[in-house]
């Protein structure tokens, strides 16, 4: 479905109409051709389908109307075919004349043929198609029965796909034109047709999807010459998603940051859609008086509030339905379908051309663009880097990791030291020192100041860097303009554009979202971190603003495990010099990324949950130290994905005696089919953890836990106990089962625990625990760590009801405990 244009690189400003869609060649595939569904009140009630294809438009009645049931067989009646112009036709046909009647244009959008050769398919008796429509949607098919007289009977038929509904009341549902608003007696009253649009109610708009991982391009030369490939603009801005469904609408970068605040009018612009259930991928961009984009204008419109545009080039989920698996082409269409109300300024579709790269390329370079993006049209969306998009560049730019600067006596500093990705590690690259004003210098400086190592980073080819450097934790990215790479891989005459913001870690505190407007009084419109020197840890001198560093920079970690999940805090306001306390309910200014969680039994005020880096943000605003979380999440609070033991031990208990109690426990689950995981809490013990499937309630989970601790306690009565009590504790390790009952919590992995020592709740794995010395890790420590616990989310596992019933037996035994 190409983008026409006399001028290849004037077709990247075009917007797609879809009432001049291409003509595809006779009897060839017509992927992106017209499709409308007129419903006809005739001498007989019945649905006119019509297909575009070969410059006409091919038609059946349908008498029933289309069925989103794979098992109704609709009756389609072939008839004649129908000029183009036909396809917009809605109103009164005088009775006496052909198709005297009411004509309402019931549905209308794209189709594509499943079917390599759709005319040769007709010709045959079966065409399967795909439908892009505002109603009619997803895989169907045209089946030809055998002749009866002269006419043509053929079946339309529903193929089982993510869309087919065997419950669905479809057509009846559907009473006004999707194109004038109007029903069927204001079309024969010959009322106007009506703007506006009726909104779904908030009932019935899909869930707001999450953020996915987006695909990324690999680099090339020139652009592949095959068959199959799609061409658009490379536009020079920040990569944004966007979840949207009715009036919420949220902005992720490629890292999964949510940037809604940065972008106020690209989210507002999106809310007046009213998408349902969509997730859209694109790029935060400005555009300079040629047309073309401006990155260091987008960074300077950031500060100043000025006019950013969002260009959307593919759709991942829409309607509630995830696309991902669809070739790029579909996707394509329904973009331009979802955004077809679109305003063209704030909000854009990505035009695009197939075939023809290497003209493309060349006019693109010749009109001042930095280059193109190639993708195969077939492909579908991947998450990660991968052949299927190419990024083709004229001009040299380079997005490089800041890891140091060179000090200078006369300015704030001489140049800034520069990283390169090299397969997932990073390689010294050389320095960057142009494109800084003296203004930026002294702002960057004092943001560089603060992430001050003695040591360099994690290098490769570390010693070719000069000496002298001051080297800082690799957190910041920049985007910058060289001439070229030196012989040994070094950047040759480097200049500064701008901060890659959208590609740092979760911000920390100099990188909170901030809207720039003005607080009112008691009111907090952005995610602020007030008093970021306030000592939070006295001992270990750990800031409120480097607590907020913390979250930020594990955020990719713990979030998981916090994501809709009932969620309790450990908050110290002043610090843990003053006092600490327990918090289960939301106040009043915790909003931004906290939602609340109603109680099922209405017994009590809304829980708490946290799904994304802002709420991590608003929570180290709020003196957050400690995250507590239940043991299911909001889709079902009576159904525990997950079973506990937290070895707590007793002051006298060395840490070898827990890591051997934790050992014991595994092997335990092991000789049941249990896979479980470890944890050191940042305190005295060890929680050994078992996921779950969900499929099990909290009596079977508390009576199997409690088993296992009250079986161990009267099978070696001088380590264990299995009752919460101080006085029979001691020389004992306490088995905590009672984190597996309806509304108890557990320190959530990746969590602060506020202690003296700053420590964290960290996940080992098996091997590591044998040679652990201390369950208590400083936080430095644990945000440097990888995550041990690859494949914790994917196990799916249930308690076995042999075990139950043995362990049940054993309970009897340890509640006469003495």
């Amino acid at each position: 479905m190409p983008r026409r244009a006399d001028n290849p690189l004037g077709a990247y400003t075009q917007k797609r109409d879809f009432k001049r869609s291409p003509e595809p060649a006779s009897g060839g595939r017509a992927g992106g051709s017209l499709f409308v569904v007129q419903h006809h009140w005739a001498r007989r009630d019945h649905y006119d389908f019509r297909l575009e294809l070969g410059g006409v438009l091919v038609s059946w009645a349908v008498t029933r109307g289309p069925s989103l049931n794979p098992a109704d067989k609709r009756l389609a009646v072939r008839t004649e075919d129908h000029p183009l112009s036909y396809a917009e036709f809605e109103g009164l046909i005088p009775r006496g004349e052909y198709g005297g009647g009411t004509v309402m244009l019931w549905d209308k959008g794209v189709w594509e043929p499943i079917s390599a050769d759709a005319a040769q398919a007709i010709a045959d008796g079966s065409l399967k198609l795909r439908l892009f429509g505002k109603r009619m949607r997803g895989a169907w098919a045209l089946v030809r029965m055998k002749p009866e007289g002269k006419r043509e009977n053929w079946l339309l038929i529903k193929e089982k796909d993510e869309l087919a509904d065997r419950e669905a009341i479809f057509v009846e549902q559907f009473e006004t034109s999707v194109s004038t608003g109007r029903n069927r007696a204001e079309i024969e009253a010959g009322k106007p047709a009506k703007r506006a649009r009726k909104k779904p109610t908030a009932a019935r708009y899909h869930a707001l999807p999450e953020f996915v991982p987006p695909c990324l391009c690999k680099t090339r030369d020139a652009p592949p010459s095959a068959d199959g490939w799609l061409h658009e603009m490379k536009y020079d801005g920040y990569r944004l998603q966007a979840a949207c469904s009715g009036p919420e609408v949220h902005l992720y970068t490629r890292e999964g940051h949510d940037w809604t605040g940065r972008f106020p009018a690209i989210a507002q612009a999106l809310r007046l859609l009213n998408l349902d259930g969509a997730l859209i991928d694109g790029e935060a961009v400005v555009f300079d008086y040629k047309g073309l984009t401006d990155f260091p204008a987008l960074v300077a419109a950031l500060e100043r509030r000025g006019a950013i545009a969002f260009v959307a080039f593919d759709i991942l989920i829409h309607a509630g339905i995830d696309l991902r698996g669809q070739p790029l082409t579909a996707r394509k269409v329904t973009l331009d379908l979802a955004l077809h109300e679109a305003d063209g300024q704030t909000i854009r579709t990505a035009a695009w051309h197939e075939g023809n790269g290497d003209e493309l390329f060349a006019n693109a370079l010749g009109g001042g663009a930095e280059g193109i993006i190639c993708k195969k049209a077939a492909s579908p969306y991947r998450s990660g880097r991968s052949d299927s998009w190419l990024k083709v560049k004229g001009q040299k730019r380079e997005d490089v990791v800041i890891v140091g600067y060179s000090p200078s006596d006369k300015r704030p500093f001489a140049s800034l030291v520069a990283a390169i990705d090299a397969d997932g590690a990073l390689r010294y690259a050389g320095r960057v020192g142009g494109g800084f004003t003296d203004k930026q210098m002294s702002e960057m400086k004092a943001k560089l100041d603060a992430i001050k190592l003695k040591t360099p980073p994690s290098l490769l080819n570390a010693t070719a860097a000069p000496r002298g450097i001051v080297w800082i934790k690799p957190r910041l990215r920049a985007e910058i303009a060289l001439a070229g790479w030196t012989g040994d891989g070094q950047i040759r005459q480097g200049r500064f554009l701008g901060w890659r913001e959208d590609w740092m870690p979760i911000p920390a505190k100099e990188r909170i979202v901030k809207s720039g407007i003005k607080a009112a009084p008691g009111k907090l419109p952005s995610i602020r971190l007030t008093h970021p020197e306030r000592v939070i840890f006295p001992e270990t001198g750990l800031t409120k603003g480097g607590m907020a560093d913390y979250y930020a920079t594990v955020a990719d970690r713990i979030l998981p495990h916090l994501r809709d999940r009932p969620v309790s805090f450990v908050r110290a306001p002043d610090g843990l010099a003053g006092e600490t306390f327990f918090q289960r309910h939301a106040l009043s200014g915790m909003k931004r990324g906290i939602s609340r969680v109603p109680d099922p039994a209405k017994e009590h005020a809304d829980y708490l949950t946290i799904n994304s880096a802002e709420g991590l943000m608003n929570a180290a605003q709020f003196s957050v130290i400690e995250f507590h979380g239940w043991g299911a999440v909001t889709l079902d609070l009576d159904a525990p994905d997950r079973a506990v033991f937290d070895l707590d031990p007793d002051e006298a208990i060395s840490f070898s005696a827990v890591r051997d109690a934790a050992f014991q426990v595994r092997d335990l689950l092991n000789s049941i089919g249990l896979e479980s995981f470890a944890m050191a809490s940042g305190g005295k013990g060890v929680h050994v953890i078992a996921p779950l499937d969900g499929t099990q309630d909290w009596e079977a989970v508390g009576d199997f836990t409690s088993g296992i601790a009250r079986g161990l306690a009267i099978a070696e009565p001088s380590k264990y106990v299995a009752i919460a009590t101080k006085a029979r504790r001691k020389g004992r390790i306490y088995i905590d089962w009672l984190r597996n009952k309806r509304s108890a919590t557990a320190i959530v992995p990746w969590s602060l625990r506020a202690r003296a020592q700053a420590t964290a709740a960290a996940p080992v794995s098996w091997d590591e625990l044998k040679h652990l010395k201390s369950p208590a890790l400083s936080h430095a420590e644990v945000e440097r760590r990888d995550d041990p616990w690859q494949g914790f989310f994917s196990v799916k596992q249930r308690l076995p009801d042999g075990a139950l019933s043995f362990l049940s037996s054993t309970q009897n035994g340890g509640k006469n405990q003495k």
